[in-house]
């Protein structure tokens, strides 16, 4: 990711964690970031946008690609949306440098 993407990514650090938007793509190939758009992380899920089952995949993705338990990220709104606000719990400062140097 470069500098000009990192600008348009908003991550709000809290004392306790971040909170970021997200933008769900379900039913692709694999699942990984695809990018950013509208000032939210795209990511790609290899689950259908059923059952809550795109939700609990994006959390265990995140979850992975951070380094963070799946209880210490929560989904603030937009739940039954594809595009989701994230309160994700721990350093704020490790949170957003693991975001950001993520290679997609």
């Amino acid at each position: 990711m470069n500098n000009s993407d990192n600008e348009k990514l908003k991550i709000t650090k809290l004392t306790d964690g971040i909170k970021i938007s997200v933008k769900i793509i379900p039913n692709s190939s694999k699942c990984e970031i695809a990018g950013i758009i509208d000032n939210s992380l795209r990511i790609k899920l290899d689950v259908p946008p059923i059952e809550g089952k795109a939700n609990e995949k994006c959390i265990k993705f995140l979850s992975k690609l951070l380094g963070v338990p799946k209880t210490s990220i929560n989904i603030i709104s937009g739940e039954k949306s594809k595009n989701k606000i994230l309160y994700i719990k721990g350093n704020p400062e490790e949170l957003a440098a693991k975001i950001y140097a993520y290679k997609y």
